[in-house]
């Protein structure tokens, strides 16, 4: 039987498989190297270009067999696909929530000239200043990728969250996104 390859259990399987394996599966030697694992793990075979077009490296597929679930299941300690995904089901936590943070700050808050004071871990801290619409200059930073002089765009500051930012202009160049505080948020959020 054949599975849509886009659906959120199969990306959770990968990165189940990933973190058993030890690191991202990415290079054609790579795919070697974990198809022989799999087989020694689970004494079943899966073919370079199978895995290869599993994890989208061979474009034009779109489904899988479950024969090729069953096996990547059982290679990261389940009997088969469909216990993975009842797994899934009672033992996930939430992926997703409503916010309700008690500290948050939206543009449409903001008058342009007003500085906020962000920062996140271990030491980064910075001092960035609305510039109107949804830009932000960055006006004194350290410890940090971002550096005085940068802007970037957002709509919302979440302390406690990571603070995701869209056409970072980073030492003169576009670099389209970056993120903040990825695994902890934003430590500080202070409007000056």
């Amino acid at each position: 039987m054949a599975v849509q390859t886009d659906l959120p259990q199969i990306a959770a399987l990968k990165i189940a498989a990933e973190k058993r394996f030890g690191h991202k599966i990415e290079s054609r030697s790579d795919f070697t190297l974990f198809g022989a694992e799999i087989e020694r793990v689970t004494n079943e075979h899966l073919a370079d270009n199978t895995l290869r077009r599993l994890w989208g490296c061979i474009k034009g597929y779109s489904t899988t067999y479950t024969r090729t679930l069953d096996v990547l299941c059982r290679y990261i300690g389940f009997n088969h696909w469909e216990a993975f995904c009842s797994h899934l089901k009672q033992d996930s936590k939430t992926e997703s929530d409503i916010l309700q943070s008690h500290h948050s700050i939206r543009v449409e808050e903001l008058a342009p000239g007003d500085r906020l004071r962000i920062g996140w871990l271990p030491d980064r801290v910075c001092i960035i200043e609305f510039q109107g619409g949804r830009t932000f200059k960055a006006i004194d930073c350290k410890n940090s990728t971002l550096q005085n002089g940068d802007s970037f765009e957002c709509s919302i500051l979440m302390k406690h969250y990571p603070l995701f930012v869209d056409n970072l202009v980073h030492g003169g160049e576009l670099c389209q996104r970056y993120a903040m505080g990825l695994d902890n948020g934003l430590t500080i959020l202070e409007k000056l």
